[in-house]
């Protein structure tokens, strides 16, 4: 037998898709040609696709028709009446538009109808009579159905089960042949990370379904009975592996050998190929024994969107191909395989595309190796009718894909309209040309030479997949480094989808999961570069997933030594002397020192993961992202204070000796971040860890000293509370501190150190308010992840979930978030399957109240439950109707538990919520950007997250800290641009160089004045006035380049992070006697053009030349209206609760009275020398804020996406 060329193939489907093509332009029907023409204008017009999809994704939210109606009204507003709409159309919309809006209960409902309408030819009415019609009348047609429910997210087990019950249901009735399930709708924790788990879940499941499937039979329009099918839909990349090992598996089982089911694969993935073959031999040996085949349905893919802002945001390689054409190619090189007749007689072929070339290509194989049989072409319903009617026509086996949402739930059908939209109108794809599409036109010949380059691309692709992250084999190497590239990226965290990753964390499993007879790890004391571990008390690490219950023992993973006060002493003495000479060193030397000291936290990365998992208790996935947050640190403030180190008119300096006082929720990245921030200004460090976390600190600190930091640069330092706030905290040689704790330790470090710098994160009472126009599937989603992961153990975790009165009293919201918390299963952090693991330690006082007690109007959602007889295992609760200042609304919990109150509207939602007197992190879950930007205005948190959790902060990209009770200090975020300056002095050394400004102003009309009469010498000071000139000009120049304006570093698909600063409200500039003229002028004109209000307060009988130019008129003129206030140091304390900030000119000119009343309050005095560097001068006037935005919708980016395909 001879077999055709690639040409005579290529040929052959070239000219039967022409003659389809004609025939289907032949058999369109006038409504189906008006339908392409509609399609057409669309796709000529790009934001008319932007309006409809944000149509679509915001009308059917809220319940109110006055709210639907305003938001159709802001759309239209913003996009414009769409041009794709007839002139009828088009006159009703400004009818809706100017009159509609108005009488909204009856304009509403037919605006939504409208849109349910325009959406029936792709979305089937699944009301049963509805949709049995429908199915009756394509069994009449000979058309097969393959039918799948478009349902709410699955969130929870008791949403999966009843979606397997539907599932079930349907392959009973007579009329369903075959349905398409996709996993996540049956199991609702699938993680890669707990693989043979999940896929045991889902086998069990599965069984279920295919059985139910064999036992009945479908009966087709010739009377032919067969048995029912189930076909696995392929989703996201991390499903895949998960997907194609539980359809494997279950098919294995005895009992279900002569099942048929089939499975989707994705071309533009490259490693589908190889799945393919790997399928395809393992059902050749199935059939061998006696087995049914399968089939294999291949597509292009149609989450392309969402993999593109998966890759972005985790810094992953992109797992599909990046390029039509090496889909087109691998689509290609897949069908050529399955069409090969040993091939096919295993698996059959669903060839599910609208590209004609495709199609066509598909049948000239399958028949030129006699396997036509073995094939189904396979299209979307009410995709291409005419197409479809024109194959059937010469190839009877057409199967549909037809999605299907009853009216009540067409919310729940948006996402995947707006996949199908984004699929179908992507600039190469077939349909978007095919619309009035005729053979021998450019659009053809376009779609015709693609079709041939991808043919003969086929041989050239590559086999393995684009996403090799392997963390069995990796070598990290500083080459990658901030020192050695100068920029810096994101370290990517562990993609459990991979299997060798998830080798590795069984690896960690096996080396830290210790037992009772296990001898723990010795941890010494390290001081003046000796380890110490004698003659010294002790303190057990237990494992809180195995403290010893029931007559068993305790499992002990470390022995820890404590420091004593000599210790402690010695260690001062040591950080003070510097005798390795770490603050001598170069800001660059010091630099190559701690990217060799992220290269080896790369290498620990297991080991930290392991410790801390032991110690605290901490599950892989999150102690994953510690470690990269780790690495962020040490490869970020190095590279942040060159920036400072560099400017030639500024001298930078280390502050001295730093403590670091580290948390135990976080062990691994924020005694981190401490350290390398420290040690990046040039400062020695004192490393004081949680005494509940001490086994990933001294991880961490190995390695540093591997690295090169010397011993005496950091000393660790383990002791109790109490030890270190008598002989470390209260030491005079402690320079600066560095907290991250509760605000009750840092008041209590003021408390003895009035006069120390110090730099603390402290609580958070933290809320996410869902409005009625929110996402209320993705809320849900992101409030869980929010409150319960690390048991809630967070200082940003969410605590307070506000809900707009309408979300509230949403019966189904209220059942689904229910659902959702009692399926997240707790236990031990050993295994993978448990969301949640122990807590650090047994529930005590707020958090036990919280747990066990409902205050005055409380009920509970959820009730939390101590489990498996261990003290330190907490399933999680929900708190329903919280009161406004109740004990839950106003007190930090720091556990597994959500308190839910009721808000009218958002306005009073955010009122709740600065209510708390915290400030650290806030989220909102609404579609609504008024909402969104009222929201930004008006909210009082460091860090704030819109339809994202509440956690999860990454170095640059959201720089972490809060305001008002939740810091103490500066306020400056740690891992942001500013965090590492503050623990350096400067100095000015020469006037700074400024650039001109663009804005024109009262300052830069005041610096041409004064410049003018220091030329002609009309100053009586003119050093001070000089300074004071080109400190105000540096200051404009830095509002213009930095301070004023919103930053966004990274510019990520699908996520805005930007990072902005807002005037630090009511600064009181402070005159000391001995501060000069400058150092007065420079910090009144930097706050004001920071925009603060000022008031300046002169100590009672000030006089001198200060006195005389603020009594001068240019004096007036320049204070314009600042008032002077004068106050005794006594009388200034008691005006504290008057002001944001306190602003002296240098430290050693803050009086002890003012230090120590406001240390009581928490008050920070800003007194850093005064600098003419405006860079540096206005930090001291501004508070930091981070802004992250998850703008994207099921990854389309609207009108972002025509900005960033356009030249």
């Amino acid at each position: 037998m001879t077999f055709k060329d690639d040409q005579t193939i290529i040929e052959e489907a070239v000219h039967l898709a022409e003659s389809w093509q004609k025939r289907a332009n032949a058999l369109s029907t006038e409504q189906e040609k008006a339908l392409q023409h509609r399609m057409a204008k669309l796709l000529a017009h790009p934001m008319d696709k932007v309006l409809l999809t944000r149509m679509m994704d915001q009308s059917f939210r809220p319940s109110r028709a006055s709210r639907v109606a305003d938001q159709l009204r802001f759309l239209i507003k913003t996009y414009g009446v769409p041009s794709f709409l007839n002139p009828f159309e088009t006159f009703l919309m400004y009818l809706f538009r100017y009159v509609g809006v108005y009488v909204p209960a009856l304009s509403v409902p037919q605006v939504i109808e409208r849109i349910r309408q325009d959406s029936r030819y792709a979305i089937v009415p699944g009301e049963w009579e509805l949709l049995a019609a429908h199915l009756e009348k394509r069994r009449q047609e000979k058309v097969r159905m393959n039918i799948n429910h478009l349902g709410e997210a699955v969130l929870g087990e008791e949403e999966a089960l009843h979606r397997l019950y539907t599932y079930i249901e349907d392959l009973k009735k007579p009329e369903i042949e075959y349905i398409s399930v996709k996993i996540s709708t049956i199991y609702s924790q699938i993680s890669p990370l707990a693989f043979d788990h999940t896929v045991a879940v889902l086998c069990e499941r599965l069984t279920r379904l295919f059985e139910t499937a064999h036992q009945h039979r479908f009966v087709r329009q010739d009377g032919t009975s067969i048995p029912k099918f189930v076909n696995l839909d392929m989703e996201e990349y991390r499903d895949l592996d998960i997907t194609r090992t539980a359809f494997v598996r279950t098919l294995e089982q005895p009992q279900l050998m002569d099942v048929s089911a089939g499975i989707v694969l994705q071309a533009y993935l490259p490693e589908s190929y190889v799945l393919q073959q790997e399928l395809t031999r393992w059902a050749m040996d199935r059939v061998k024994r006696g087995g049914a085949p399968i089939k294999i349905r291949i597509v292009k893919g149609a989450n392309m969107e969402m993999e593109m802002v998966e890759s972005a945001l985790n810094n992953w390689s992109l797992a599909p191909f990046d390029n039509k054409l090496d889909v087109d190619a691998n689509y290609k090189r897949m069908v050529d395989w399955g069409t090969q007749p040993e091939h096919i007689r295993a698996v059959s072929l669903g060839i599910a595309s609208h590209n004609l070339f495709e199609l066509a290509y598909a049948y000239v194989r399958a028949k030129e190796n006699g396997v036509l049989s073995g094939i189904s072409l396979e299209m979307l319903e009410g995709m291409a009718e005419p197409i479809r009617r024109t194959i059937q026509e010469m190839f009877p086996e057409v199967l549909i894909y037809a999605p299907v949402a009853e009216k009540d739930q067409f919310i729940n059908a948006i996402a995947y309209l707006i996949r199908r939209l984004d699929e179908n109108t992507a600039p190469e794809n077939f349909l978007r040309h095919s619309f009035h599409l005729e053979p021998g036109s450019a659009p053809w010949q376009f779609l015709k030479d693609q079709f041939i380059r991808s043919v003969n691309r086929r041989d050239h692709l590559p086999l393995a997949p684009n996403r090799t992250q392997n963390r069995l084999t990796e070598a990290p190497s500083a080459v990658t480094s901030t020192f050695t590239t100068g920029a810096f990226i994101n370290e990517p965290d562990t993609d459990w989808s991979l299997a060798p990753n998830r080798q590795w964390a069984e690896a960690i499993r096996s080396r830290w999961m210790k037992t009772p007879d296990d001898s723990p790890i010795v941890i010494p004391v390290v001081v003046s570069g000796n380890a110490v571990h004698a003659d010294r008390n002790h303190v057990q690490c237990i494992d809180p997933s195995q403290p010893g219950q029931e007559g068993s023992r305790p499992v002990v993973v470390a022995v820890c030594a404590l420091a004593n006060p000599g210790d402690l002493e010695q260690a001062v003495s040591t950080a003070k002397a510097d005798p390795d000479g770490w603050r001598r060193m170069s800001f660059k030397e010091r630099h190559a020192v701690l990217s060799r000291v992220a290269v080896e936290v790369r290498k620990a990365r297991g080991d930290l993961i392991g410790a801390a998992a032991a110690n605290t208790g901490k599950v892989f996935s999150e102690a994953d992202i510690e470690v990269s947050e780790a690495v962020d640190f040490l490869e970020f403030y190095p590279w942040s204070t060159r920036r400072f180190a560099s400017m030639p008119h500024i001298a930078a300096s280390p502050r001295g000796v730093g403590l670091v006082i580290s948390p135990w929720n976080f062990p691994i990245a924020i005694p981190c971040g401490g350290i390398t921030a420290a040690l990046a200004a040039g400062n020695t460090v004192i490393f004081k860890p949680a005494s509940a976390a001490v086994l990933p600190a001294w991880l961490l600190c190995n390695c540093f000293w591997q690295a090169g930091v010397p011993k005496s640069a950091l000393q660790f330092a383990p002791c109790s509370g109490a030890t270190a706030g008598s002989h470390l905290v209260s030491h005079p040689d402690i320079d600066f501190i560095i907290l991250t704790g509760g605000t009750d330790t840092g008041m209590r470090i003021l408390a003895n150190r009035p006069d120390v710098l110090l730099a603390a994160e402290t609580g958070g009472k933290n809320a996410t308010i869902v409005t009625a126009m929110a996402d209320r599937d993705q809320a849900i989603k992101n409030v869980i992840h929010s409150a319960f992961g690390h048991c809630g153990q967070k200082c940003s975790a969410t605590s307070l979930l506000i809900l707009e009165k309408e979300v509230y009293r949403d019966v189904d919201f209220r059942r689904r978030l229910l659902d959702a918390a009692a399926s997240l299963s707790v236990g031990s952090v050993w295994r993978f399957e448990n969301r949640m693991g122990p807590l650090v330690a047994p529930p005590q006082g707020a958090l036990l109240r919280g747990l066990t007690q409902l205050e005055p109007g409380e009920s509970w959602l959820l009730e939390p439950r101590n489990l498996e007889n261990n003290p330190y295992l907490w399933s999680p609760g929900i708190k329903w109707g919280v009161r406004p200042g109740s004990f839950t609304h106003m007190t930090e919990l720091f556990g597994p538990v959500l308190a839910v109150m009721e808000a009218d509207h958002l306005d009073h939602a955010i009122d709740l919520v600065n209510q708390t007197g915290y400030g650290l992190t806030s989220g909102l879950e609404s579609l609504d950007v008024r909402e969104q930007e009222h929201w930004k205005k008006r909210i009082e948190a460091g860090n704030l997250y819109i339809n994202r959790g509440t956690t999860g902060a990454v170095v640059l990209r959201q720089p972490f800290g809060g305001m008002k009770k939740s810091a103490l200090g500066a306020g400056i975020k740690a891992g942001g641009p500013n965090y590492a300056a503050q623990f350096m002095r400067f100095s000015d050394r020469a006037l700074p160089p400024v650039e001109p400004v663009r804005t024109e102003n009262r300052w830069t009309d005041l610096v041409q004045r004064w410049r003018n009469k220091l030329l002609w010498n009309k100053w009586d000071h003119p050093e001070d006035i000089e300074k004071t000139i080109r400190a105000i000009e540096s200051c404009l120049c830095q509002v213009e380049a930095e301070f004023g304006i919103e930053k966004d570093y990274f510019h990520l698909r699908g996520q805005d992070n930007i990072v902005r600063y807002r005037p630090a409200g009511n600064v009181w500039v402070r005159v000391h006697p001995e501060d000069s003229l400058f150092e007065t002028l420079t910090r009144i004109a930097a706050a004001r053009i920071a925009r603060c209000t000022v008031v300046l307060s002169l100590p009672v009988g000030l006089d001198g030349k200060l006195e005389a130019f603020l009594t001068s008129s240019e004096g007036k003129r320049f204070l314009g209206n600042v008032p002077i206030r004068r106050h005794t140091d006594e009388t200034l304390t008691q005006q504290l609760s008057e002001m944001n900030r306190l602003r002296y000119a240098r430290e050693n000119r803050v009086p002890e009275i003012v230090y120590r009343k406001a240390a009581s309050v928490g008050f920070f005095i800003s007194r850093a020398p005064v600098s003419m560097e405006g860079r540096i001068e206005l930090l001291h006037y501004v508070q930091e804020q981070s802004v992250c935005n998850n703008y994207h919708r099921y990854g389309n980016i609207g009108e972002r996406g025509i900005v960033r395909d356009s030249d």
